[in-house]
């Protein structure tokens, strides 16, 4: 299983950041991102699923994301995803938003990959750690210029 938990400052409102994580925006956090549809039960809640669509190369990539914890309080901001890759992983990425000023939030991303099958655990062996530190803080990256330019509905 490889696991990641990744922290930074973000010099904006909480809620101007949490906009990001709002499931209208998905497009917005993940560029490669297709289509984001509801399947079942509501946006942006405990349970809701989604089918997402990512562009890899000349391939389409369809999985089924679910939201398996979800809060949204004044000062503190939590999502968490679960989805399954090609029956070989199981991805969870969490999201976790702090205030700690009218216009600084920490926003710490975390998550793991846990291999499901022998294969999938080969893989994870095999794959490149400095590969995934890069994409981590190119998310990171991400999430902060995002933030930044995004304006508030």
């Amino acid at each position: 299983m490889v696991k990641w938990k990744e922290e930074i400052i973000i010099k904006q409102p909480i809620e101007k950041v949490w906009q990001l994580f709002l499931d209208k925006n998905a497009k917005v956090l993940y560029p490669k991102l297709e289509s984001h549809e509801l399947f079942e039960n509501k946006p942006d809640e405990i349970g809701a699923k989604h089918g997402q669509s990512f562009k890899q190369g000349n391939q389409l990539q369809t999985y089924i994301v679910e939201t398996v914890a979800f809060d949204d309080s004044p000062t503190k901001k939590f999502r968490h995803n679960r989805f399954e890759m090609n029956g070989l992983f199981e991805i969870n990425y969490l999201f976790t938003l702090d205030k700690k000023g009218e216009e600084e939030t920490l926003f710490t991303y975390e998550g793991s990959q846990k291999g499901l099958t022998a294969a999938g655990k080969m893989m994870l062996l095999a794959g490149s750690r400095k590969g995934r530190e890069q994409t981590i803080r190119d998310f990171m990256q991400r999430v902060q210029t995002k933030a930044e330019k995004m304006e508030m509905e």
